[in-house]
């Protein structure tokens, strides 16, 4: 074998992709006869592919943690749970003092709470809409259209006033 050259680094950078490929066999043909041509060449190539040899196995190795660990892992979950069920928190011991009469308070404040909602909240929670508008103009013309048919015979003689003093004109004109 020959030591690699100086010029020859481009090459071996441009075959470094190959000879992992070439170490798991994936080359095949003209690339694969290439390839073994340069390794017999270049050293440092050679010496490439025995590392690659040496370390791309162990990267495929499972990590998979020691018996002892899973052992260890389990006996402090069990720990930890057992600490858990050990603690009661504080408002489930007050919750306990009161519960012989918790739950008929509990249902008696909420139908207390519902009651003053909904007699008191009645008149609190209507929307404008659907109040009837209070309007002065519409209360003085509501008297006026009762009497309609009065204020339509008033038009007729003030209509006819001005057609007497129209005809009063002319035949005095005449």
């Amino acid at each position: 074998m020959t030591v690699n050259e100086p010029g020859n680094n481009a090459r071996c950078l441009e075959l470094e992709q190959d000879l992992v490929l070439y170490h798991y066999g994936d080359l095949a043909g003209a690339e694969r006869r290439r390839v073994e041509t340069h390794i017999k060449d270049c050293a440092v190539c050679a010496r490439s592919l025995a590392d690659f040899a040496h370390l791309l196995p162990k990267t495929l190795l499972a990590d998979e943690p020691p018996a002892e660990f899973w052992n260890d892992y389990n006996r402090e979950l069990r720990h930890k749970l057992a600490q858990l069920g050990e603690h009661e928190p504080w408002w489930r011991k007050v919750f306990l003092t009161f519960k012989p009469w918790a739950m008929p308070a509990l249902a008696t404040s909420a139908i207390v709470s519902l009651a003053l909602t909904f007699t008191l909240g009645k008149g609190l929670w209507q929307t404008p809409e659907t109040a009837p508008p209070v309007d002065e103009a519409i209360l003085e013309v509501l008297p006026m259209a009762e009497n309609l048919d009065f204020f339509r015979n008033l038009e007729v003689l003030d209509a006819l006033e001005f057609l007497e003093s129209t005809s009063e004109q002319s035949q005095s004109a005449a």
